[in-house]
């Protein structure tokens, strides 16, 4: 499960119920009363799949709730910074994503770093390095809610 994750009801229930009846309907064609069952339960399924996976795509992640919540728990957290500090840069790297989330981190870390540094950290009073961690920590978030494999690190 994502670690962004988050309740997409209207998205995932619309498209379950479209994929239902058309699953349904499908079915009734192809196979009468029996097809119409088999028909609208797999449409259902498929349809909630796709939906979360499109409303999840075009959420831009306006709430940093969950990162709030565990930003203290990271391994990366430095004592002595705040929310204040952190957010920004969770921030950054879900806003950076939109831009450049089809490059992997790496590649696009020089460029997200330079404007990290020219924008005065956005407000935080954290120097690239330190906030780097966050950044990457929010980028790969949405690496995993997009199901982007070719970007995750390898096992280890």
């Amino acid at each position: 499960m994502s670690t962004l994750k988050k309740d997409h009801v209207i998205g995932t229930g619309g498209a379950a119920l479209a994929g239902g009846a058309a699953g349904a309907a499908l079915g009734a064609v192809v196979a009468g009363p029996p097809g119409m069952a088999v028909g609208g339960i797999a449409g259902v399924a498929i349809g909630a799949t796709f939906g979360d996976r499109i409303a999840e795509a075009r959420d831009r992640r306006e709430n940093l709730g969950h990162f709030e919540q565990i930003y203290q728990s990271m391994p990366y957290y430095r004592a002595g910074y705040t929310w204040h500090d952190y957010a920004p840069a969770y921030r950054y790297g879900l806003d950076t994503y939109e831009q450049y989330g089809e490059q992997s981190f790496p590649d696009a870390e020089s460029i997200l770093q330079g404007a990290w540094e020219s924008n005065a950290h956005f407000g935080s009073r954290m120097a690239w390095l330190e906030a780097r961690p966050a950044v990457e920590h929010a980028w790969r978030s949405m690496d995993e809610a997009l199901g982007k494999a070719e970007h995750m690190p390898p096992p280890r």
